[in-house]
């Protein structure tokens, strides 16, 4: 299932398919597009593409492979949102094997705020807070409406401020997209 975050972001790579379903796309601002490039080599997810460093409140963006050739685990984005930082997380096929659909996680200051798993956005749980839940109630969207998912990323977009993403403003590594397929 790839999802318009997917195409979004893979049509500055190129116009072949890389993998879309791997992919991982971060918002963040707070914390240095060098800090975060950082923490995500060091959790070997060295980011392919980001944008331009974040001035002042701007949202930044990074976007890094889910998993690396030897390491399938998760990373604990909670290290990676220190204090005074937050971060949005998207990702859009956790799951191919089973199709589970995308998840999108919000984090301030090293907490998650927003676990949203878009075939049950409005679920709030023990270990799985939703800030936005009530948020996405609201909003009424129809999960059986064929853009369904673009809705809800576009909602928590706009509930955060989050900048559409700018072909203009992204570079990408191309060596680093060739080196992982």
């Amino acid at each position: 299932m790839t999802t318009w975050i997917d195409c979004g972001v893979l049509a500055w790579i190129d116009e072949k398919q890389y993998r879309e379903d791997e992919t991982v796309l971060v918002y963040f601002k707070g914390v240095s597009l060098a800090s975060m490039a950082e923490g995500l080599s060091a959790r070997n997810r060295p980011p392919f593409a980001y944008s331009n460093a974040t001035v002042g409140d701007d949202w930044g963006v990074i976007v890094h492979h889910m998993f690396n050739h030897d390491d399938y685990d998760g990373i604990d984005y909670r290290e990676l949102c220190p204090e005074g930082a937050e971060l949005m997380v998207f990702v859009p096929n956790p799951c191919v094997a089973k199709a589970h659909g995308p998840k999108a996680y919000h984090y301030q200051n090293g907490q998650a705020l927003s676990c949203i798993d878009y075939e049950a956005p409005d679920y709030v749980g023990e270990y799985w807070p939703n800030t936005m839940a009530p948020l996405i109630t609201a909003a009424g969207l129809d999960q059986e409406n064929e853009i369904y998912e673009e809705q809800l990323t576009q909602l928590i977009c706009d509930h955060l401020g989050l900048p559409p993403l700018d072909r203009d403003t992204i570079t990408v590594d191309r060596d680093l997209v060739a080196s992982c397929y």
